[in-house]
């Protein structure tokens, strides 16, 4: 079987690779049948503590192929009261806490809950971790102001805890979990590089809380600004939870050496109201949520219902479904009927057509390459005009619908002249984030046999 079913161009040293780490979240059957399929092309993968021993077929394969992967601890879920009832505490150390509640206290070297040393023995007993992202909380929490303190104790003590398993060849990456205006402080950087700067971590990964695929162009100006800020800590920076086009303007500008997101989902992160208790489900409340379907090159996403309304418009057809026949040979009806397929293709092409441009040719490229044609869809979809019984027999407010797209558009234009300005003041010299490096797997049964 023809692995290429994705044209991924050759990389010369004057292109340097993007790290794209996909989180598997709750998905991992659907990513089984797309790489069953060939259509799953991870270099990195990031599977949650919670779901390590249900997923571990998968990871498995996906090792077995070369596939790096990396082990979310989750502790920061774990120390937040809405989030701890959630999926994370199933993770082996939850039960450490009250209530499965992890506090400052349970980091702490020699602590009776053992959580750093559960971690480690979880990392070198599974025989599938290739790096672990060490423990680390959010920063914006307004009941603990000291996680940075203790979060730079429990990476080193988890280091140390590794080595004395046996898991030298274990990486630790840090994660920074915080909210996005915090990031644009001066002072708050500042302090955070003499935190981490000396740490035993090969990359640093941020969290940023409330920028998400829908960021303006303030926000995007000054995220990029930020990230740029962090280039003195001399190591790789990887945007978590970022996708749709911030992720590819962040790799397309340097000011980060890779992305961190789910396919469909897990691509923006929200830490506002983590402080709080979860609120109560009633009884008739649906679980789940309504199924999104990215329209390709336009940074958005949209319902089951909302792209067949728009697909049933006069010239809309052309306009939202996909064109890609190597993506969706049928176009709408491919998207709808297997969207996490459509949106892995899309996902992972948009990156690699990147990947493929000069370093310092990607910024041009990208503006007037996926953001002018971005710019342009919206521009068009805006001016669709749905039939309002076609919108009565979906259920859907046309009025509503559009006046999103509208105001979706605006926001491009402005994003879009937003980077032609900054492109304009940047020079080729400007600093760039450092390209994430292969690192050696070493042959663990080769070690085993020796013993």
């Amino acid at each position: 079987m023809d692995r290429n079913v994705l044209p991924f161009p050759l990389i010369t040293p004057a292109k340097p690779r993007l790290a794209h780490f996909i989180r598997i979240g709750g998905a991992h059957n659907k990513f089984a049948d797309l790489h069953a399929s060939d259509r799953f092309p991870a270099e990195r993968i990031v599977v949650e503590a919670s779901r390590l021993r249900y997923q571990k077929e998968l990871i498995e394969a996906l090792r077995e192929d070369g596939v790096r992967i990396i082990l979310d601890t989750e502790v920061a879920e774990l120390a937040a009261p809405s989030k701890v009832a959630g999926h994370s505490r199933h993770a082996p150390w939850a039960s450490s806490g009250q209530g499965g509640l992890l506090g400052p206290e349970h980091f702490k070297d020699n602590a009776p809950s053992d959580v750093i040393g559960q971690i480690a023995r979880l990392a070198i007993q599974s025989q599938i971790v290739d790096a672990v992202l060490a423990p680390a909380h959010y920063l914006g929490d307004p009941a603990f102001s000291d996680w940075l303190v203790v979060d730079r104790r429990a990476c080193a003590l988890l280091r140390a805890a590794l080595d004395r398993e046996g898991g030298q060849y274990i990486s630790i990456d840090y994660p920074v979990i915080v909210p996005h205006t915090l990031l644009y402080s001066d002072a708050f950087r500042g302090e955070l590089i003499e935190a981490i700067a000396d740490l035993p971590v090969d990359n640093v990964w941020i969290r940023a809380s409330g920028l998400g695929s829908d960021a303006g162009p303030l926000s995007m100006k000054r995220y990029l600004s930020a990230m740029a800020g962090l280039h003195n800590l001399g190591k790789p920076v990887i945007a978590d939870q970022l996708g749709g086009l911030p992720s590819l303007i962040a790799m397309a500008f340097g000011a980060v050496s890779g992305v961190a997101h789910g396919i469909g989902e897990r691509e923006r992160f929200d830490a506002q109201t983590w402080h709080k208790p979860p609120p109560e489900r009633k009884d008739n409340n649906k679980f789940g949520r309504a199924v999104r379907i990215g329209i390709s090159g336009l940074g958005k996403s949209v319902t089951i219902n909302e792209l067949e309304l728009l697909a049933s418009a006069k010239g809309g057809r052309k306009l939202v479904a996909c064109g890609d026949r190597r993506c969706c040979a049928h176009g709408v009806r491919n998207m709808i009927d297997d969207p996490r397929r459509h949106a892995a293709y899309q996902a992972f092409s948009r990156v690699r057509a990147l990947e493929a441009i000069p370093r310092l040719s990607r910024e041009h490229y990208f503006i007037n390459g996926p953001m002018a044609e971005a710019d342009r869809l919206a521009r068009s979809i805006k001016q669709l005009k749905p039939s309002n019984s076609e919108a009565a027999l979906r259920k859907i407010d046309p009025s509503k619908l559009m006046k999103r797209f509208h105001d979706y558009s605006r926001k491009l234009e402005k994003l879009r002249t937003t980077l032609e300005q900054i492109h304009e003041a940047r020079g080729d010299e400007t600093p760039r984030a450092r390209p994430v490096a292969p690192r050696h797997r070493p042959d663990l049964k080769a070690r085993d046999d020796q013993r």
